[in-house]
């Protein structure tokens, strides 16, 4: 071998070994990204069908809350910027968290997102909107219940919210009421710093709450009766969004509570042994929930009805708590 030939061989492996270890530090910068928000009243979690008091001293009884959330920004690493899929999430008192994907942030500073369905997907007019009934019943834009759409001229609607209030201050929720958020103009953005959990080396999970007694702040709920639209009270609850803390972050963000479990699988079949776990959801390699497991409290085990393939399996406990997540290979026999 010549010496030529040798120097372009040093060079060859040096120029190797850089792109080497440019790969894995980018394998080693990508992480799992959760979003939970926890729906709360009065500092506690939001719990339906019981009495609890408003911030305008009235008792109120929650029959049912859901809200879009959408266009979720974060902005991470000293400047970096990354748009998340999937675009439109859908928030219930059942449902408070989303697995967002396999990203390259290190350290996440803050988040930003529209509370609502963006004028591209709300109504006829939308640049990408579609008839409801061509999505998934699994997708946030389907059908929902209690019913967040109201037609294709008219969209989707940003929130929804009812219940009984009390009317004439006597501690008694005898007056029903609802709000049906609609329009183009009623979306509202949020920008919050961020402190996210290292729940594991390959796993970051973003907690908030929604805070709904300051969602409703100044509303009269005990004589608005059912108000369905885009103007006067339905604009005022939504600019609520920006006026008051509504999405706030906890004081316990950042910290891990774990909890001793042994959780695994063999083929396609998950074994758990932890008491406490209630649900079990199933995302596929793009973020999207492909399986939802409900877990009885002396099951053990599940398979899973899916393809061959990897995984990110979610557990949860009681309130919609996060027990663990973990990324796993699932094979059928």
């Amino acid at each position: 071998m010549s010496y030529r030939t040798q120097n372009e061989y040093k060079i060859m492996k040096n120029v190797l070994s850089a792109l080497l270890m440019a790969i894995c530090t980018l394998v080693q910068a990508q992480t799992d990204l959760f979003l939970h928000i926890k729906s709360t009243f009065a500092g506690q979690p939001l719990q339906l069908q019981t009495n609890v008091p408003t911030l305008n001293g009235q008792v109120v009884n929650i029959d049912h809350f859901n809200y879009y959330l959408s266009d979720l920004v974060l902005y991470h690493d000293g400047g970096n910027t990354t748009l998340v899929s999937p675009t439109v999430m859908v928030f219930t008192p059942d449902v408070q968290g989303y697995y967002l994907g396999n990203y390259s942030v290190q350290q996440l500073d803050s988040i930003r997102f529209m509370v609502g369905v963006p004028p591209r997907f709300n109504t006829q007019q939308g640049a990408e909107a579609q008839d409801i009934s061509s999505f998934p019943l699994s997708h946030p834009l389907s059908f929902q219940s209690p019913s967040m759409y109201w037609g294709w001229q008219f969209g989707y609607m940003h929130m929804v919210v009812g219940g009984n209030a009390d009317s004439d201050n006597n501690q008694q929720t005898d007056a029903y009421f609802e709000f049906h958020n609609l329009g183009d103009h009623n979306q509202r953005l949020v920008q919050m710093p961020i402190i996210a959990t290292q729940t594991t080396m390959e796993q970051q999970d973003v907690y908030l709450e929604c805070r709904l007694d300051q969602w409703l702040h100044n509303m009269p709920l005990g004589t608005v009766g059912v108000l369905h639209g885009e103007t006067g009270l339905n604009d005022s609850i939504m600019a609520n969004v920006n006026t008051f803390s509504v999405f706030t972050q906890p004081q316990s963000a950042g910290l891990i509570e774990g909890k001793p479990m042994k959780f695994y699988t063999h083929e396609n079949t998950v074994f758990i042994e932890n008491m406490g776990v209630e649900r079990m959801e199933v995302y596929d390699v793009m973020g999207r929930k492909i399986q939802e497991v409900k877990w009885m409290d002396s099951q053990v085990k599940s398979p899973l009805e899916v393809k061959d393939g990897v995984y990110t399996l979610t557990l949860y406990g009681p309130n919609n708590s996060l027990i663990g997540s973990r990324r796993c290979r699932i094979t059928q026999p």
